[in-house]
């Protein structure tokens, strides 16, 4: 799909539909063109969220933030074998292991290396076995559910658990999320780092799917999470300075975004049907969300149907069984 960061969608007329050319392959459908964006006056929650597409949409930051938030804070994935996923993306994508957190530093619930370049921060993190799991352990994350991670990597393989920003208040982020909403996965945490009488708060939502959107905040000044101990890695960097944004897929567009605009007050950023971005293949539908500083961007994508071969977002559905975020885009 398109760069979500492309210039600013200009309102323009509907394009003309063609005589359709006598041909067994059906174009994929497409939600017909409606009204574009809710006015400034008009919480987005409040109004059913359409598709109109490229041309007619006009971008329009009604700055409705239900909570004070910022940028990306970090990715965690889960896998089952977190020291050489660490080392792939490390050695692949120019990241340096800047923290650890496994058996080595009294974790025996999982094992977990923060990757980093610029301000971009991957997490890997792989579950240690439930048969020799120490219950009186507490990790570093006190939320961490050994079970449901092995269920997650059976089901996902290699997938991101936690799409974290920062907030000014992970608590109050939290309550109005649930208050508005938001399906509650991890209530707010507070995490203190003995060495700095410093705290990190942290508390999670369900975003889409098994997915968390992860909030986080505090005066911890540290690489990542208290508990985690620093790592100096090789410099291998290649210039990756931050993530730009990630992409999810969904069954049904409509309904994720209400969704999550309603706890969060995020607004739409730019939007893509198949009839601007499919193929006589394939096709698909994508809206672009983002907070009212617009550096957290989050497009979210749903098959269509109709196409003489299977959209490519209904593929990643069935191979993840079920939503997941796709893919991510890195600023270099």
């Amino acid at each position: 799909m398109s760069s979500p960061r492309k210039g600013s969608p200009k309102k323009g007329s509907p394009k003309k539909s063609a005589t359709p050319a006598k041909s067994p392959t059906k174009k994929a459908s497409s939600p017909t063109k409606r009204a574009a964006s809710p006015k400034k006056s008009e919480s987005p929650s409040k109004k059913k969220m359409k598709l109109v597409g490229y041309n007619n949409f006009v971008r329009h930051n009604p700055k409705l933030d239900k909570f004070a938030m910022h940028k990306f804070h970090h990715v965690e994935f889960y896998c089952q074998d977190a020291t050489n996923v660490s080392k792939r993306f490390g050695w692949g994508a120019g990241l340096k292991c800047v923290a650890k957190s496994d058996q080595s530093t009294g974790n025996h619930s999982y094992a977990s290396y923060v990757m980093q370049s610029g301000e971009l921060k991957f997490v890997i993190s792989a579950p240690y076995s439930r048969a020799n799991h120490k219950k009186e352990n507490v990790p570093p994350h006190p939320g961490f559910d050994i079970d449901f991670a092995h269920e997650f990597c059976c089901k996902h393989g290699l997938a991101v658990r936690a799409m974290a920003i920062s907030v000014d208040d992970a608590k109050v982020a939290h309550e109005i999320s649930v208050k508005n909403g938001a399906e509650s996965v991890c209530p707010p945490k507070t995490l203190k780092d003995k060495k700095t009488n410093t705290t990190l708060v942290i508390s999670e939502v369900k975003f889409y799917g098994e997915v968390v959107l992860r909030y986080v905040s505090g005066d911890y000044k540290g690489r990542y999470f208290p508990g985690y101990e620093d790592v100096e890695g090789p410099d291998v960097g290649i210039g990756i300075e931050r993530l730009d944004h990630a992409v999810g897929n969904v069954p049904k567009l409509i309904d994720v975004v209400q969704y999550i605009c309603d706890f969060t007050g995020w607004h739409e950023f730019a939007e893509f049907t198949t009839e601007d971005v499919g193929t006589v293949d394939s096709g698909l539908n994508s809206m672009v969300l983002a907070n009212n500083a617009e550096l957290i961007l989050l497009p979210i994508n749903e098959p269509t149907f109709g196409t003489k071969r299977k959209s490519q977002i209904q593929t990643f559905l069935e191979q993840n069984e079920g939503p997941g975020l796709q893919h991510m885009a890195l600023k270099t």
